[in-house]
């Protein structure tokens, strides 16, 4: 009987862990330079992966692996990339558990602080139809 008790108590803590991290984006650390970096956050996605550039060098991708337990890629489809001042679209496909899979879109906006490649980034977006809100520093 106690068994019975601790496993509910813990799929509710799990559940009520996975809605959390759905719904409230957190922070997230990108870095900018030249050719890819490491992209490190919390509650947002990916929680640690890698940043991609295209042939000019915009940022285009980041992917890796989320809180979740699982992996996470998002895509930043506006022209040129991640654009500093404007809203800038993505979407995005991954995983929970390693298993679950989820997708994601919305936009960030981004505000340049300190140097060229310094931002603060407001994240507005969904995973299915569950709105998320994050916010990051990207440098």
């Amino acid at each position: 009987m106690d068994q019975c008790i601790l496993f509910t108590a813990c799929r509710r803590a799990a559940a009520t862990l996975l809605i959390a991290l759905l719904v409230v984006g957190g922070v997230g650390l990108v870095g900018l330079a030249e050719g890819p970096d490491m992209t490190i956050g919390l509650g947002s996605f990916p929680s640690l992966g890698w940043t991609g550039f295209d042939e000019q060098g915009n940022l285009v991708r980041a992917t890796g692996f989320n809180l979740g337990l699982g992996y996470s890629a998002r895509y930043f489809y506006g022209e040129g990339g991640l654009r500093p001042e404007q809203f800038n679209p993505y979407w995005g496909w991954g995983t929970f558990v390693l298993i679950i899979p989820y997708l994601e879109f919305g936009w960030l906006y981004t505000l340049p602080m300190g140097g060229q490649d310094q931002y603060f980034a407001i994240d507005l977006g969904f995973i299915y139809i569950l709105p998320r809100i994050g916010l990051g520093f990207y440098f």
